[in-house]
């Protein structure tokens, strides 16, 4: 029997889905695969999988995260689907939990990979908009006439519109990333 859930988590959440997984498990509902939002589940025993959401390191090639993830398979580890940049793992409950003895300093590393690629899709869209505002600049003054100031107006609109939208989304996921980093740290700093 299968059943599919909405669930809509961002970069920052991914603790908070990597627990809600784990809560389906344990009611005996098991995740087979996600598109980001709809994630589709399997019946199951209650509690079989424990689950973890992963990103490759983002200085290995595609080479050496394939290696990676063929290694983590060997040792139980299934990666159940893919997702963009995440991997979603899962192992049988009965082999333990993924966590060692202390974790604070994988999850530092976790939260760094994950400020990473919330850092990498900002710039990205911020390069991307820029240019769009340039090009449209420079075709504006190359021409004349209605439809050329209708297409300044235009890209200009939706260039500046997206940029606020990338500011009013992405910095506070970031800065929610940052925060979770410096307690990390702060824990690690205390422990040793």
């Amino acid at each position: 029997m299968k059943k599919h859930c909405f669930g809509f988590y961002t970069i920052a959440d991914y603790e908070r889905e990597q627990k809600w997984l784990n809560d389906m498990s344990r009611g005996g509902w098991n995740m087979v695969n996600t598109c980001g939002i709809i994630y589709t589940f399997e019946k199951g025993s209650p509690g079989e999988y424990i689950y973890k959401l992963d990103l490759p390191d983002e200085s290995m090639t595609e080479g050496e995260v394939e290696q990676y993830y063929k290694f983590l398979e060997e040792c139980g580890i299934e990666v159940v689907c893919r997702y963009k940049s995440w991997r979603y793992l899962r192992k049988k409950a009965s082999q333990g939990a993924f966590e060692t003895r202390d974790n604070t300093f994988a999850q530092l590393v976790m939260v760094n990979k994950a400020y990473g690629l919330s850092m990498r899709i900002i710039n990205t869209f911020l390069v991307i908009f820029s240019i769009l505002i340039i090009i449209t600049g420079a075709a504006t003054a190359l021409s004349y006439g209605p439809f050329a100031q209708f297409m300044e107006g235009f890209i200009t609109g939706i260039s500046s519109s997206a940029i606020i939208a990338i500011t009013l989304i992405f910095v506070p996921i970031t800065r929610r990333l940052r925060m979770r980093m410096n307690q990390l740290i702060e824990e690690i700093r205390i422990k040793y």
